[in-house]
């Protein structure tokens, strides 16, 4: 055996373990997170949502229908943010299940990853400064508990997948090399 033939067995070792192990998170995100999901549901109805009861200043009702548009917004934004960081996250490791691993469309899934958690921020953010009454409420049960770790989180992901594209595109260079 030389060490060509070595070096292939190796390789094909690890492959197999990477799509092992790819569709093992594959499976518990694609089970665990909408069963997550529909736990945390349950258990809203089940403890009865409470809204904890506020004052409001003499004219300003009207403002609460604009801020429940807000937060009814803001929960369909955190929705939609939530159902594309779910279904990149899928689509990446469906790729790294097939094997498919620094390519151009697996960059692609992980920087929209990476810009999911800043979409979080931003739904924080705009409810914050677009709330209209004066006792300005951080939405607590939002998607983005920590700005910090999300913009880390964020910034993390958009790294990875601009290295994954780097090296995508180095392979095609030496490829391209006589």
């Amino acid at each position: 055996m030389n060490s060509n033939e070595t070096i292939s067995m190796t390789n094909n070792f690890r492959l197999a373990r990477i799509k092992k192990v790819s569709k093992w998170f594959r499976l518990f995100l694609q089970f665990g997170f909408p069963l997550m999901m529909l736990i945390a549901v349950l258990q809203g109805v089940l403890t009865g949502v409470r809204a904890k009861p506020f004052e409001m200043a003499q004219g300003t009702e009207g403002l609460l229908i604009v801020r429940t548009a807000i937060l009814l917004l803001w929960g369909l934004f955190a929705f939609a943010a939530a159902l594309v960081w779910y279904w990149t996250s899928l689509k990446l490791f469906r790729l790294f299940e097939t094997g498919v691993l620094f390519t151009a469309e697996t960059a692609r899934c992980l920087k929209m990853v990476g810009f999911t958690f800043f979409a979080g921020i931003l739904a924080e953010l705009g409810v914050y400064f677009c709330n209209p009454l004066p006792d300005k409420i951080w939405p607590a049960a939002g998607p983005v508990g920590d700005i910090a770790t999300c913009i880390y989180n964020g910034a993390f992901f958009v790294f990875l997948g601009w290295l994954f594209d780097e090296a995508q595109k180095i392979r095609e260079e030496q490829e391209l090399t006589v």
